[in-house]
């Protein structure tokens, strides 16, 4: 190429690019409204931002730090992005793109992180066993319990011990059952997460199984693993009373809890192992089916686990059949022979000769099934299966409708319950009584000036010198002896007196005695403290004055009737 050549393309590059630098641009600068100082900015409009010198448009950007700069080389395009900033998706006629969809984020929650000082605290909190703080804690800042990824968070760093971990290490079986409904509690996670959220049982949950299941990083043992290796039984209870917690995870060793049962105790225990080992096997449970308008005959169904739940048949002909009372939890053999036992109990051994007396049959309580079932249709099953519940030193839960709970009154809980409602009970029999006492003094009022006359009257009948017993004979108040025998007559004021009230006596439905009542009575335990349970020992001390007054009635309905000897 020559030199002409070149020079000739050199000036026509030069001739394009002054044709290119003659086009005007515009540099838009757009602020977000929530940056802009109304006092300083109050006449300021969005098109005033949109400068053909960029060095201006900078000076902006430097004034306002969150500013956006962008250039234009239509005055539309850059008005728009002064007003906008494009924040929000447009899209062309002609395009086929749908709009997009705005994606609804979660809001932070006000709830900050521990320090590391606070989370030391905390963690001598549970060592200690101090309930009570920790409970107000947590409230106070969910944070304690639940990290920023919405996993257990990590109270002790290198190993990643959570609150459950420490617990567990600390063989604090109450600090644990704490921690596990906290996290469980859907009040709990409503109040990290707010109003916004809508699975708060999912996410509760969710929670639950990472604190029971979360390995720690030295050994990879989950809580059940410290627990079983370290003996703690009363913490292996707790643990495995939730049925998301898993018994078979290996640690680093592959070994899973029950193969290192006691294995970092200081002395062989096989008591315990026996024990620990129980808990770690499938818990069984014996129930009590009943039907729920009481047109079937209540059966005992068989055990069932809550990794194998009970399977009731549901024919839409017949009613349907409800648990009502369960024993448990006991293993599977132990669970098979204690239906065995309840079904089929062991009759007397008679014969011709020799008959079984009453106190005997009194002596052993599993002769006394059948008689139990036989006469009490509403809860002969259930007191058959409390005593064997109680033999066999397992747990025993019943349904009461008055409570509309299960509950076993020869527990401290059961109890509880049932001194609640009593009070409540009294209280409402209180104030029915005041209701009415006052009713029928406002009827019987006397007037003011008469009250002096009243109370003289009053104490004139007191007196012992009564004017009526002057005009009579001091002869006749005299006893003498009847010159003949005296006749026989029938008074039916003796049985008037045996069906006489000894006061108002306070039923556990209505006004008046039913089975129910019968049924509580020889579910509680004989003897009831005065002390702890107040409620509970008044109502059995008045259960026992009407039984005892019917057991009169019933004795004289088969005796003749006593006859009053009168004088002629």
């Amino acid at each position: 190429m020559s030199v002409n050549d070149q020079m000739s393309q050199a000036s026509h590059v030069i001739c394009g690019n002054s044709n290119v630098s003659n086009e005007t641009v515009f540099h838009a600068v757009y602020v977000p409204e929530e940056n802009i100082d109304n006092s300083t900015e109050n006449n300021i409009r969005e098109n005033s931002r949109i400068y053909t010198d960029k060095t201006e448009a900078l000076k902006v950007i430097r004034e306002y730090k969150t500013g956006r700069l962008k250039s234009f080389k239509k005055r539309s395009e850059a008005e728009e992005y002064a007003k906008t900033g494009f924040e929000k998706t447009h899209c062309n006629n002609n395009s086929s793109v749908p709009a997009a969809v705005p994606v609804v984020e979660e809001k932070s929650n006000n709830y900050k992180a521990p320090r590391s000082q606070e989370l030391v605290c905390f963690r001598k909190l549970i060592k200690d066993g101090d309930l009570y703080s920790v409970k107000c804690t947590v409230w106070a800042n969910p944070r304690y319990l639940i990290g920023s990824g919405d996993t257990p968070a990590i109270l002790q760093e290198g190993c990643r011990y959570n609150a459950l971990h420490i617990a567990v290490r600390a063989d604090r079986s109450d600090m644990c059952e704490l921690i596990l409904n906290t996290v469980g509690n859907t009040e709990f996670i409503k109040l990290l997460y707010g109003d916004e959220c809508k699975s708060y049982v999912d996410r509760a949950q969710i929670m639950l199984d990472l604190y029971l299941n979360t390995p720690d990083k030295g050994l990879n043992e989950t809580p059940l693993h410290f627990a079983v290796k370290f003996g703690l039984k009363n913490v292996v209870r707790v643990l495995v009373s939730y049925p998301c917690c898993i018994k078979t995870l290996p640690n680093k060793y592959k070994q899973p809890p029950i193969d290192i049962i006691c294995s970092r105790t200081c002395q062989e225990d096989e008591e315990l192992k026996k024990e620990i080992r129980l808990l770690l096997e499938d818990q069984y449970y014996v129930p009590v089916l009943r039907s729920d308008d009481s047109t079937l005959q209540p059966v005992i169904g068989e055990p069932f686990s809550p990794t194998s739940p009970l399977s009731i048949k549901t024919d839409p002909i017949s009613p349907r059949l409800e648990v009502r009372a369960f024993a448990g939890p006991m293993t599977k053999s132990l669970a098979v022979e204690f239906r065995k036992k309840w079904k089929t109990p062991p009759r007397l051994r008679m014969t011709p000769i020799r008959k079984v007396t009453e106190s005997e049959c009194n002596l052993d309580s599993s002769v006394n099934n059948l008689s139990l079932r036989l006469q009490d249709t509403e809860k002969g099953l259930e007191r058959v299966g409390r005593n064997l519940a109680e033999e066999y030193q397992v747990s025993w839960k019943e349904y009461w409708p008055f409570l509309n709970d299960f509950a076993d009154f020869r527990t401290t809980e059961g109890l509880m319950k049932l001194e609640k409602y009593l009070e409540y009970k009294f209280h409402e029999q209180l104030l029915q009584y005041n209701q009415n006492y006052n009713g029928e003094n406002s009827e019987k009022q006397i007037e003011p000036a008469d009250e002096i006359d009243y109370l003289c009257n009053k104490l004139q009948s007191c007196s012992l010198f009564n004017t009526d017993n002057q005009d009579n004979d001091v002869d006749e108040l005299e006893f003498y002896t009847p010159p003949s025998s005296p006749k026989l007559l029938v008074d039916s004021s003796d049985d008037e007196m045996q069906i006489a009230d000894e006061g108002p006596v306070t039923f556990l439905e209505g006004s008046a005695l039913t089975k129910l009542d019968y049924a509580v009575y020889y579910a509680l335990p004989p003897s009831i403290k005065s002390v702890t349970y107040p409620n509970i020992y008044r109502w059995q001390h008045d259960m026992q004055l009407v039984m005892n007054r019917d057991l009169q009635r019933t004795n004289n309905a088969r005796l003749p009737r006593r006859k009053l000897i009168l004088t002629p």
